[in-house]
């Protein structure tokens, strides 16, 4: 027979209740003063210990995280902050959390032996809709990330998802098709930012957000430099669409269904819509002879494009659908540097003296041009200390994702600390970048890590402050991770800082602008559908006032 509690009379069943209570509290105390020791001691490598829990069942459910991700993921008290190597229990999951400068070197050293795939899956299948044929490749792809296949995989050379996409995008990002992608987006920013400074007069003229105005205008920068002109002027409704979407990354990161989130789920299609409308007429008009002399065409825009079309087109399960969401996650993915951008020239216009500081560096960097436009000495532009330091403290301040890696036939030796192979390892840009052991918080601490302030990344050679800076992230490897770090760090680094500095350039040789009113102290959006998508978005809209910027002033 088995025992039944709920059989016992009320009294001797409150006597076990708290029999029970007792014995999960010393279990439970006995396992924290363990994992505290663990906690306090250097030398001690091995299987990380397990974060305790009281319930056995429920393990360390984050309940608060529902409420204040930020706050959670920053609570003293929580498996974030443990110095060591930790391993989580939630439900029936289970990962482990690596934190700390010294533990994430080692971790992006080894990160080699890691794959992606399964995370890759989750995004594309979850947030981008990735059709589950499509899907399935990449449950067949043992093949490793390697630029030769795993001898123990049977997976023909088309089917190498992972690798293949790997490589277009390095090649793209990082290889002979950046100078290219950078010298359009170039064109086409200075282009958009000159025809608004056409539309604005000498006199000053509302707008009711200033994130809107930046996003909007390097957004289309972005996407007509990726995609040619068609995918805009096909779809006009493209561009609030995709900040749409964007805003709705966590619905469907979380699984929502779509009846609970209707309009979520409209967005999606329509942007998908968008690429698959632009993606048809790129194949019913494109001819050889539109390739231009850097192999890209108009219809397609980037070469990028148009080489995934037959790359995709050779692997199991794909079509023109599947393609269209894998290449709307490439071009999503501008959304970071282009939210970045935004916040940096909104820290900068706050504080006059910044503002002051970015201006002295970058005027004298304008050179002559025939059409009258704002061009500069961008090899000069891009070495700016203030400037670069503006982009950098942006990053830190403002991204918040999880760095996520996983063993896939090896244990991973952090440390001497071994994590499990096919186990899942968690790294919150968010601790890193607001660990005030870490970074420089000013001579008395008046610059505490919540708030914005270049001089973390500033050096001077003197005690003097009026002297020139250099700028600096030595010292910083493991601590400052917006592109998180080693060979699957993101492609896109290179393209997003020049692209940061280069708006804020033309932002603040072009225009005045005021900040109004509470706009001056909005926050970011730290809920739960706005936390650990990336650069944050801000909570609110951010009224100001701009005009034409005096030339006479520079």
């Amino acid at each position: 027979m088995f025992y039944d509690p709920s059989s016992l009379p009320i009294a001797e069943l409150g006597a076990f209740s708290l029999l029970l209570i007792a014995g999960l509290w010393r279990w439970y105390t006995a396992r924290r003063d363990k994992f505290l020791r663990y906690q306090k001691r250097d030398d001690i490598q091995a299987t990380p210990l397990t974060f305790p829990y009281f319930i056995p069942l429920l393990g360390s459910l984050p309940i608060t995280y529902l409420w204040k991700p930020k706050a959670f993921v920053l609570s003293t008290n929580n498996f974030f902050q443990s110095p060591h190597p930790t391993r989580v229990k939630i439900l029936n999951q289970e990962f482990y959390i690596v934190r700390g400068p010294e533990n994430l070197k080692a971790l992006f050293k080894n990160s080699w032996a890691c794959t992606s795939i399964p995370f890759v899956k989750f995004a594309l299948g979850h947030a981008f809709g990735l059709p589950a044929k499509a899907l399935r490749l990449y449950d067949k792809d043992d093949s490793g990330g390697g630029h030769v296949a795993h001898p123990d995989s049977a997976v023909e050379a088309r089917n190498r998802i992972d690798y293949r996409v790997h490589q277009s995008l390095v090649r793209f990002l990082e290889g002979e098709g950046l100078l290219p992608f950078w010298n359009r987006f170039v064109d086409n920013v200075t282009q958009q930012l000159h025809e608004l400074h056409n539309r604005i007069g000498s006199d000053w003229e509302y707008h009711a957000d200033l994130m809107k105005v930046v996003g909007d205008e390097a957004t289309i920068s972005i996407v007509n430099a990726l995609c040619g002109p068609y995918l805009l002027s096909l779809n006009p409704h493209f561009l609030q669409d995709f900040w749409d979407f964007d805003r709705n990354l966590q619905t469907y990161l979380q699984g929502l269904p779509w009846f609970l989130a209707p309009k979520a789920y409209r967005a999606r299609k329509r942007v998908l819509d968008a690429v698959k409308n632009w993606q048809q007429h790129a194949r019913d008009k494109f001819t050889g002879s539109a390739i231009d002399t850097n192999g890209d065409d108009p219809f397609w825009g980037s070469s990028f494009f148009r080489e995934r079309q037959k790359m995709f087109l050779e692997m199991d399960g794909w079509d023109h659908a599947a393609i269209a969401s894998q290449d709307f996650g490439a071009i999503w993915a501008s959304r970071n540097s282009v939210t970045a951008a935004s916040w940096a020239i909104f820290d900068i216009y706050r504080d006059p003296s910044l503002l002051a500081s970015v201006r002295a560096e970058v005027d004298p960097c304008v050179v002559e041009s025939a059409d009258g436009r704002v061009r500069f000495d961008t090899d000069r532009l891009f070495r700016l200390p203030v400037l670069q330091a503006v982009y950098a403290e942006t990053l830190r301040l403002r991204m918040h994702f999880y760095i996520i890696r996983m063993a896939d036939r090896a244990d991973m030796n952090i440390r001497d600390w071994i994590i499990p192979r096919r186990k899942v390892i968690v790294t919150p840009t968010t601790v890193a970048h607001m660990d005030p052991g870490a970074w420089n918080t000013g001579m008395n601490d008046e610059h505490p890590v919540d708030e914005f302030w270049v001089g973390r990344f500033l050096k001077y050679t003197s005690e003097s402050v009026h002297d020139a800076p250099t700028y600096t992230t030595k010292g910083l490897e493991g601590s400052w991770i917006p592109y998180g770090g080693g060979p699957r760090q993101c492609p896109g680094r290179h393209f997003a800082k020049r692209q940061i500095l280069f708006t804020i350039s033309l932002m603040v040789n072009l225009f005045d602008c005021e900040i109004l009113g509470k706009g001056r102290d909005v926050q970011e959006d730290f809920t739960l559908n706005g936390y650990g998508s990336g650069v944050s978005h801000p909570a609110g809209k951010v009224p100001m006032r701009i005009r034409r910027r005096d030339r006479g002033t520079m």
